[in-house]
């Protein structure tokens, strides 16, 4: 159900539509929409022990999805970790696992919610027993396998004693069974001197969380392989995201031929980021070449297979948006990648990360004088470009306090300096802007 191949060209331009924070070309590069179901035969083949939970969880799972019959393909094929959150459509996307639930056996499904501190502060045991018991409804379930912390940003938040002791009072009540933490890199500004691995190095010693997710991939796998062997010191089950980073060629391209047809101006900037990436197109095109890469769904089937090959990853909750996703994470299912796909994978890393943000890094963030959260906002647009949830996206971004990317359009680029990948970031920050917000694209 992979589209035929495409030359570089085609590729090369194909991959610009897609911005950063999608998947390897996201999911649009597998096609449309299918009204048909499954058709492959493929399932799932590997089933991982999932920490101290004991439980044996599919190595890939389900993420987010829009479509009921979608959710039921994947489960109906051997995956059975759902993950949810009480931010996820406002709580809809709960709702709508719950609808589903009925029709399984739930003793054979592992169940993921989250409270998110953003949404409201967490300031008491019932004010966390209150928003569980809110998920548990809308789930329409006896009790929610596995409660998280969602996307921690310190260690204070994740040793929150209010969190703590709902847990503790909800599993005596058989509510729910395990506790989690995710963790997507802390800003900054509000916490200026803890990483990821920090906040959560502080969650796998505080020894009361059995599972946690985190950010690894083949762009920058150091720090989330070092989580990951703590995790399996301590019998900690893992779930990943963030797993398939991407690139951007065309972008300015596009940007300066639109300009030029309208007869609007070129600003010296824009010139500037577009003679940059062109060299930057050349040099990715060169190493597709020598690798033979014209597929770019097998990119993003080698990403898969990177994060699989560590025997410390438990599951991959899938964002799935049609069946054709469906049939492309069933057949990632079981593989692991061997010495040849590792080499290729990690030229095309050296060949194009540097137009990639590193969701998770922060390093700019401390060089800007405007305090922008920069690794939040681009991971706004990763949910808007990648996973397709333009709505949510767009609201967390109304919602985001602070200065906004267009004071980056005068800046020198601190940001740009500071960076030991090179990425172009006040490019991804502008294209963010224009992607998250009720604004008309500009070119002056």
């Amino acid at each position: 159900m992979i589209k035929p191949k495409l030359n570089r060209r085609k590729f090369l331009k194909r991959g610009s539509a897609a911005v950063l924070g999608a998947g390897i070309l996201g999911s649009d590069s597998l096609g449309a929409a299918s009204d048909s179901p499954v058709v492959s035969g493929a399932a799932i083949k590997d089933y991982r022990k999932f920490g101290r939970t004991g439980f044996m969880v599919s190595d890939i799972s389900c993420g987010t999805f829009r479509e009921d019959n979608v959710l039921k393909a994947m489960l109906e094929k051997g995956a059975n970790l759902i993950e949810t959150g009480e931010v996820y459509s406002n709580g809809n996307h709960e709702r709508q696992i719950g609808n589903i639930l009925k029709d399984y056996d739930r003793s054979k499904l592992f169940i993921v919610s989250k409270i998110h501190s953003r949404s409201g502060p967490i300031t008491s045991r019932a004010e966390v027993k209150s928003r569980f018991y809110n998920s548990l409804e809308r789930l329409q379930t006896g009790y929610i396998d596995g409660y998280m912390i969602h996307s921690a940003l310190s260690s204070d938040e994740v040793k929150n004693r209010h969190f703590h002791a709902a847990m503790k009072e909800l599993k005596k009540e058989g509510k729910v069974r395990f506790t989690g933490v995710s963790c997507h890199g802390s800003s900054y500004f509000d916490n200026p001197e803890e990483s990821m691995e920090q906040v959560l190095g502080t969650a796998i010693e505080d020894g009361r969380f059995d599972f946690m997710e985190l950010i690894y991939n083949f762009f920058e796998p150091d720090m989330g392989t070092m989580i990951l062997e703590k995790c399996g010191q301590n019998n900690i089950g893992t779930m990943i995201m963030k797993s398939s980073p991407i690139y951007i060629y065309d972008y300015y391209r596009d940007l300066i031929e639109k300009a030029k047809n309208e007869g609007t101006e070129i600003t010296g900037s824009q010139q500037r980021y577009f003679d940059k990436y062109s060299k930057q197109a050349e040099t990715a095109e060169k190493f597709f070449a020598r690798y033979g890469i014209s597929d770019p769904a097998k990119i993003r089937e080698a990403a898969l297979q990177f994060i699989l090959t560590n025997n410390n990853v438990s599951t991959i909750p899938a964002g799935i948006l049609n069946y054709n996703d469906v049939d492309f994470y069933l057949n990632v299912s079981g593989k692991k990648l061997d010495d040849a796909g590792l080499s290729a994978l990690n030229g095309f890393s050296h060949a194009t990360g540097f137009l990639n943000c590193r969701i998770g890094c922060d390093i700019c963030e401390a060089k800007c004088p405007h305090n922008l959260p920069v690794n939040t906002i681009l991971r706004y647009n990763y949910y808007f470009q990648a996973k397709k949830e333009e709505k949510n996206a767009m609201n967390l971004y109304a919602a985001l306090q602070g200065r906004k990317p267009d004071v980056c359009r005068d800046c020198p680029g601190y940001c740009e300096d500071a960076c030991p990948y090179g990425v172009m970031t006040r490019g991804l920050l502008s294209m963010a802007r224009q992607n998250l917000s009720f604004i008309k694209p500009s070119y002056t």
